[in-house]
């Protein structure tokens, strides 16, 4: 069925206003032939005196006014036909209130008769052009005058953000929920309510010409305040009906209502520059025919720009003379009604092809390339390339709404999500829309927010952090700048220039994901930059790939380093996790395809990698990885989210000993999101938010091993600030966790926390812990397992650096050969090889230097022969046996054997192996009177020793008092 009866245009005025605001709109709009017929105009009259003087009465209040309008809508506009509705001044934060309190109230449906909203002049932050006579007028209190103050009124911010969260970015129409479009205008020349405020919240709308009064008094058609409304009229109109046929088919009728006749296909209102180099560059290169294809695409996840450029292209090929018409891809084929019209296709050719009796595209392409004079047509926002298709089908058949021109000055753009050439045809150029550059974001944050927020340098590491995406640089200034001239902020961030701003977003995006605190909690104006990628998500969906939206906000939780996610997914964490129940893996192989396809992550070579499941790596934006990480559905089933990861990372690292280097490659990769997800669970648990829920053991316990295992990796790699800060907070809050310190995962970290100790040279600390550690673990597990063997050997560590070498030889000699006699280890094991070099030392320390030498040569040669000469226990055995040699007073071959050892290293030369090994290599050069290398070695050292142990560390001042004496001596 077609639509009831004309649309409702129902005007509302602002404060002390009234019906005659409207006067001169109510003229035009009763005049224009283009709508003539299709509208009834309505205005909704409130009382708002300046003053009262009654004690008997008073003024209406907002809320008051808000619900007097529902009433006048349900008995007025009762026939069930399109409201639009137009506001003034504080006339928006009445209709805005409306809108909340039916919301509010689970009414969201009664909403759904509103078409549009358009908004002149709203205070949307509040006006402060009556500071001054409220100075002045001390007595004067007018409730509906104190809702448009600039600073404090909760009711009016908290009414907006339920607007735009419920309403601009609504899905659907329910009890709380209903999809309005709003566009907000401000006018160029108001001082009572400046543009920026009437923007504030609303991404749909612009600037206008005209002051706060005359914004609403078009002089003319033309006016741009009349044009916007006449666009929001037109686009939920019906056209005057006219019998085409002598009698219509059911199919006909039914046609009728989903086309409701022309929609306007003229250029939208740009506002400010197009910025970005790269940008403007592809700009130029389309309109200069610099390439073959005359069909373009602007491809990129939202927010990044495509409709802008397109944009810029169209006025531009306007200025050149060229015919331009933009066609919104959500009503295409009424656009393109509009496009027959404008080509001058008979009423009565179109009026019968757009009833079936023909195609609509051959129509509309016979003219297109039969015209002579040079033309534009832009698809805007085809979400999905198939829209543009025969029939719905492929684009690249090259016979829908998209097609090349055969007319030699005709060109085509589109802007799209999807970026696969493949599905946009051989004849079509796909241009990937860039993020604009670090100068580029900065000077856009400076001219929208104003230089009072901030400095050129403050705006660039704002824009850094931001990432060059425009609809977030955009959200952020607008932010600022309101935040700024109101001194007010809904969620109570101080975020008033460029350096607050930034911190403020540190602490959202860093913050451990899926948890909210008063810190942390503000939107930070970023509340349209989600909307945009969750649109992309319900794209996807609509694709049959739900699994999409869940492993994304996976991805989210991790670290914002790139993720080696083949070997991540590669295991069954997915399969077994509830977020992606009954789905197969080839959805899952399509999902994360699909993700790459709309930019929502960036698929991009590893370099220098020998492991076939680290050639790839995936990384999110920043912005992406910080909305989608504080998502409701994150915050609501952390305990899925976090398993799912743990068990990821747990998949990507089984059998890759940390210990061994062919698996540094994978632990180089996976240690960051290790780190994150871990700290995540364990440590904000232990500090009293509970990132998971009480009772869940088992992915705890989980989280506890991979804390284990990457402490390892981090003490191999010479991390010892990071494997400190990860571990310790662990250990010492293990209570929270649902551990005793002797349970059996404690003792294991534990056993970690010594050996952190062992390398910071804190040996008392270390003998200290381990002895603990040995008792718990002799207890648990018995004198001789495994584990409490390597605890032993520890031990037996920490009582040899403290030069008690005795004491330590005789421990070491019993474990050496309780490891000869494990059934799990034996003579050549890598482990057993370990404690007997630490056995060789204590003898080599007592003075028995021939029978430590022996002993370190058999632990070498098995070592080189089973393959490992670059892991850290080679080197450090090698490092062992150049001290046998310089206590031989043979320097030469010392030198020979670090020098060899030193290129086995597969480490960098500041891993903390090779760091030992340059300091022997130091001796060795002074022994041969070699000073001036030795300075040299030494000075170079001593900044190695410092970045990577720390000033305090034992070694750093060996090497500091030896580099001084050498000095000294010269």
């Amino acid at each position: 069925m077609g639509i009831p009866g004309p649309v409702h245009l129902v005007f509302v005025h602002g404060l002390f206003g009234g019906a005659g605001t409207w006067d001169i709109f109510k003229k035009r709009v009763t005049a224009d032939p283009a709508v003539k017929g299709r509208v009834t105009v309505h205005c909704f009259e409130y009382n708002s005196p300046k003053i009262r003087l009654r004690p008997d009465r008073r003024i209406a209040e907002i809320d008051d006014i808000a619900d007097q309008l529902g009433t006048w809508l349900s008995t007025r506009c009762a026939d069930g036909a399109p409201i639009v509705l137009a506001t003034h001044s504080q006339g928006g934060l009445v209709v805005q209130r409306f809108l909340a309190r039916k919301l509010a109230n689970a009414l969201g449906r009664e909403l759904a008769q509103i078409k549009h909203i358009v908004m002149y002049g709203c205070p949307n932050s509040g006006s402060g052009f009556f500071l001054f006579f409220r100075k002045l007028l001390w007595f004067w209190n007018h409730p509906q005058e104190r809702e448009l103050r600039p600073i404090g009124n909760r009711h009016v911010q908290e009414a907006r953000s339920r607007v735009i969260r419920s309403v601009v970015h609504a899905r659907t129409v329910s009890e709380t929920e209903c999809k309005i479009p709003i566009s907000a205008y401000g006018g160029a020349t108001d001082n009572v309510v400046l543009a920026v405020d009437a923007k504030t919240g609303f991404t749909d709308g612009g600037v206008v010409d005209g002051d706060h009064f005359t914004i609403v008094q078009p002089a003319n058609r033309k006016a741009q305040s009349y044009q916007v409304l006449r666009a929001a009229i037109e686009g939920v109109a019906e056209p005057p009906q006219e019998p085409l046929l002598p009698q219509e088919s059911p199919k006909l009728v039914e046609l009728a209502s989903d086309e409701q006749g022309p929609y306007s296909v003229t250029l939208p209102f740009k506002e400010g520059t197009l910025h970005g180099q790269n940008r403007k560059g592809i700009v130029g290169s389309i309109l200069s025919a610099a390439h073959a294809e005359r069909v373009h695409v602007l491809a990129a996840p939202g927010g990044r720009g495509k409709s802008r450029m397109a944009l810029e292209i169209a006025y531009l090929a306007r200025e050149q003379g060229r015919r331009v018409w933009w066609v919104r891809a959500d009503r295409l084929s009424q656009s393109m009604l509009e496009v027959a019209r404008l080509l001058g296709i008979p009423v009565s050719i179109t009026d019968a092809t757009w009833r079936g009796n023909g195609s609509q595209t051959d129509l509309i392409w016979s003219y297109l390339n039969k015209l002579e004079e040079p033309w534009l047509l832009v698809f805007d926002d085809v979400d999905e390339p198939p829209q543009l298709g025969p029939g719905g089908g492929a684009v690249s058949e090259g016979t829908g709404w998209l097609r090349a021109p055969t007319a030699l000055d005709g060109l085509v753009v589109v802007t799209s999500r999807d970026r696969r050439e493949q599905a946009w045809g051989r004849w079509s150029r796909v241009h990937d829309v860039p993020l604009l550059d670090e100068q580029d974001s900065a000077s856009m944050l400076m001219e929208r927010a104003g230089r009072l927020c901030g400095t050129m340098e403050q705006a660039r590491l704002l824009a850094r952090q931001l990432g060059g995406i425009p609809l977030a640089l955009v959200a952020a200034a607008d932010y600022i700048r309101e935040v700024a001239e109101s001194g007010v902020s809904l969620d109570g961030s101080e975020a008033r220039d460029f350096a607050s701003y930034g911190e403020a977003l540190r602490r959202r995006f860093d913050f451990p994901a899926g948890i909210r605190s008063e810190q942390t909690g503000e939107s930070l104006g970023l509340e349209k930059v989600g909307h945009v990628y969750r649109m992309s998500l319900r794209l996807l969906a609509q694709r049959g790939l739900p699994q999409a939206v869940p492993l994304l906000k996976a991805f989210a939780c991790l670290s914002n380093t790139p993720i080696p996610f083949r070997i991540m997914v590669g295991g069954d964490a997915l399969a077994r996790s509830p977020l992606f129940a009954g789905s197969t893996p080839e959805q899952r192989r399509r999902a994360l395809s699909g993700l790459n396809t709309l930019g929502l992550v960036e698929v991009a070579p590893l370099s220098e990698k020998s492991d076939e499941n680290l050639l790839q790596v995936l990384s999110l934006h920043p912005v992406v990885r910080g909305i989608f990480r504080d998502d409701e559905d994150v915050r609501d089933r952390r305990a899925a989210y976090y398993g799912l990861n743990v068990r990821m990372l747990l998949d990507a690292v089984r059998d890759r000993d940390p210990d061994q280097p062919g698996s540094w490659q994978t632990w180089v990769t996976v240690a960051p999101h290790s780190i994150e997800v871990t700290r995540a669970l364990l440590h904000l648990r232990t500090g009293g938010n509970g990132t998971v829920p009480t009772g869940d053991q088992d992915l705890i316990a989980h989280a506890l091993e991979l804390a284990r295992l990457t402490t390892r990796y981090l003490l191999v790699a010479s991390l010892l600030r990071e494997a400190r800060e990860l571990l310790l907070p662990i250990v010492a809050n293990c209570e929270s966790l649902g551990y005793h310190c002797d349970d059996r995962e404690i003792l294991a970290l534990r056993h970690e926390k010594g050996r952190i100790s062992l390398e910071y040279g804190e040996h008392r600390e270390a003998e200290e812990e381990l002895r603990e550690v040995v008792a718990g673990r002799t207890a648990a597990l018995g004198e001789k397992h495994s584990d409490t063997l390597a605890s032993r050997h520890k031990l037996a560590r920490a009582i040899l650096e403290q030069n008690r070498w005795a004491e330590a030889e005789q421990v070491l000699s019993a474990v050496v050969e309780d490891e000869r006699q494990n059934p799990e280890r034996g003579p050549e094991h890598s482990d057993t090889l370990v404690v007997w070099h630490s056995l060789a030392r204590a003898v080599m320390l007592q003075g028995r230097i021939r029978e430590a030498g022996a002993d370190l040569r058999e632990i070498l040669r098995i070592r080189l022969a089973t393959g490992e000469p670059g892991t850290p226990e080679t080197l450090h055995v090698r490092e062992t046996l150049a001290r046998c040699l310089r206590e031989q007073e043979r320097p030469v071959e010392a030198e020979r054997e670090i020098r060899s050892a030193l290129e086995c290293a597969q480490r960098s030369a500041d891993s903390h192996p090779a760091l030992r090994l340059r300091y022997q290599l130091g001796i060795a050069l002074l022994m041969q009177v070699r000073v001036p290398e030795t300075l040299v070695l030494f000075r170079e050292l001593l900044d190695d020793q410092r970045r990577v142990l720390g000033e305090g560390h034992p070694e750093v001042r060996l090497t500091s008092d030896l580099l001084n004496k050498t000095l000294k001596d010269l």
